[in-house]
C-alpha cells in the first residue's frame, strides 16, 4: 500500500511541488490514459495532468498531513477526467463528424487491434494469480518494480523474472495467432 503522505513533500509547511511532479508523473499519465475512452489530443492529456498537480497544489493547505498522496492525486484527475468529457460531450453532433469517420479510420486496422487484443486477454486468463497481478500492477496500475516487489513481498529480480516470462507468453501467443509483438 502506498505510504507517501502529504507530510513527506511539506517543507516549511510549503508542498515541494517538483518532488511530488517527479515522484507521480507517470503514474498520473497512466490513471489519464487509462481513464479516457475517446480519443482526445497529446495536448488535452497534458492539460489534465498538470491540472492534477496545480489542483493538488492549491489544495495542499487545507490537507490534513497525514493524507496518502497516490489515491487522492488519482481522485483529482479522474474529476477532472470526468469533467473535459462533461466539456467535449456539448452541443456534440454526428453531423460534425460524418464525413470524416470513414477518412479517421481503418476497419482493418481497429479489427486488428481487436483481434490483439482478445489474443493478449486469452494469455492473461492463463496467468497463476501471482503472475497477473504483478502484470497488472505494472501495465495498468503503473506500480513501479521495487512497489510490487514490496507489495507482494517479493525480490525485485523476482517481478522482472516474472514480467519476463508474462510478456514472452503474450508474444508467443501473438505470434501464434499471426500478429508480430512489437506492432
Amino acid at each position: 500500500m502506498e505510504t507517501n503522505k502529504l507530510s513527506d513533500y511539506m517543507e516549511n509547511e510549503t508542498l515541494d511541488i517538483d518532488m511530488l511532479i517527479d515522484d507521480y508523473y507517470s503514474y498520473i499519465y497512466i490513471v489519464v490514459k487509462n481513464g479516457i475512452s475517446i480519443n482526445i489530443s497529446q495536448e488535452d492529456m497534458e492539460e489534465i495532468i498538470s491540472d492534477t498537480f496545480v489542483a493538488f497544489w492549491k489544495n495542499s493547505k487545507y490537507l490534513r498531513k497525514d493524507l496518502l498522496v497516490k489515491p487522492y492525486l488519482k481522485g483529482i484527475a479522474k474529476n477532472l477526467i470526468k469533467n473535459k468529457y462533461r466539456d467535449n460531450n456539448i452541443n456534440v453532433s454526428i453531423e460534425n463528424y460524418e464525413n470524416t469517420l470513414v477518412e479517421d479510420f481503418d476497419i482493418d486496422d481497429i479489427l486488428e487491434s481487436n483481434e490483439k487484443n482478445e489474443l493478449i486477454i486469452d494469455t492473461l486468463k492463463t496467468l497463476n494469480k501471482n503472475e497477473y497481478s504483478i502484470f497488472m500492477m505494472y501495465y495498468y496500475e503503473g506500480k513501479s518494480l521495487k512497489e510490487i516487489s514490496k507489495k507482494l513481498n517479493l525480490s525485485v529480480g523476482n517481478v522482472k523474472t516474472i514480467l519476463h516470462r508474462v510478456r514472452k507468453k503474450i508474444k508467443r501467443n501473438l505470434e501464434e495467432g499471426g500478429y508480430s509483438y512489437g506492432k
